[in-house]
């Protein structure tokens, strides 16, 4: 089981609604101590894959697997992820070759519950054709009847390896490239720390997962000391908001910042119609165009400014014509 103290990346983007900068900017914040991009991988090796792996190669005479690669947090003083993405796919896949079926999609979807909670995500049709296509083959270790194989199954160490040389030329960067897809949802992080760094970046808990509460929210939130980053504007009319579309449509995303502010719009319905109707800027540079003028600041005061307004947005209904 996970510690309680550390979560998969998938369930913080659940909760929190991230997108993939927001994932980013939670990933270079932890890095290096509080992120652990193969734990999830590592459990599964070591309940489900290693000991398969040892008796096929003393028993059938496959060759030895790999070690495991590792996760030195003091390697890289950034993340680059995707070598450590690489060396798992090159893991994998001598790990496929070597082991049963069987063995192997015990282990993965493992992971793909930890990560997703269940096994319901748009991988199955990947997973799904590197099962078939491994059992396909080892079928032919029992000359053509298709059955699940296991430790007991007795066949000969020729025959193996004659199977073996067949997985080989089946395994492919095709066959394994799901790998890429769930990658960055397995990495497991600390969890208090990174819903620390979400809080201080504007972030806001859309809805209750498994392993954050709002309860532990609210608790992570009090310990923060959390300022207003500018004055709190004056409540905006709660009737429906009407944004003529020439305010708007085609232009860029600073002629609409100018075009809406002299029409008299609040700034939560400017960021609202830059982040949802137009070019679609990141949230940094919306709370860059909607912040104080002339100053320099961090990004995440930036991107902490855009989450706020859009926040206060959510309040109001806001059509075009």
């Amino acid at each position: 089981m996970l510690s309680q103290e550390r979560i998969p990346i998938s369930k913080l983007k659940q909760a929190f609604d991230l997108n993939k900068q927001d994932v980013e900017t939670v990933i270079s914040a932890l890095w290096p101590n509080e992120i652990f991009p193969y734990a999830l991988w590592e459990m599964a090796y070591k309940s489900r894959w290693k000991d398969a792996a040892s008796h096929n190669s003393t028993f059938n005479k496959a060759k030895e697997l790999s070690s495991f690669p590792g996760f030195d947090p003091l390697e890289y003083k950034m993340p680059l992820l995707h070598i450590y993405e690489d060396r798992l796919t090159r893991f994998f896949r001598e790990l496929s070759t070597i082991i049963f079926v069987t063995d192997l999609m015990d282990g993965l979807n493992r992971i793909i519950e930890l990560t997703y909670d269940k096994n319901d995500t748009a991988l199955h049709s990947d997973i799904e054709y590197l099962s078939d296509g491994l059992s396909y083959i080892e079928s032919d270790l029992n000359f053509g009847v298709r059955r699940p194989f296991t430790w007991s199954t007795n066949i000969t160490a020729e025959r193996f390896y004659e199977v073996f040389k067949s997985k080989v030329s089946f395994i492919s960067p095709c066959t394994t490239a799901f790998i890429s897809k769930i990658f960055i949802d397995a990495i497991v992080v600390d969890k208090i720390a990174a819903i620390r760094e979400l809080l201080k970046c504007g972030c806001y808990l859309k809805r209750e997962v498994k392993g954050i509460s709002r309860a532990l929210v609210d608790r992570i939130a009090a310990t923060l000391d959390v300022f207003p980053l500018e004055d709190t504007p004056a409540p905006l009319p709660t009737s429906s908001i009407v944004v003529p579309r020439a305010l708007w449509e085609g232009k860029s995303p600073e002629a609409i910042c100018k075009a809406m502010d002299d029409e008299g719009f609040g700034k939560p319905i400017i960021a609202y119609v830059l982040s949802e109707w137009c070019e679609k800027p990141n949230k940094t540079k919306i709370g860059q165009l909607l912040g104080p003028r002339g100053e320099n600041e961090h990004d995440s005061t930036s991107r902490s400014r855009t989450y706020k307004l859009l926040a206060e947005a959510e309040a109001f209904t806001i059509i075009t014509e």
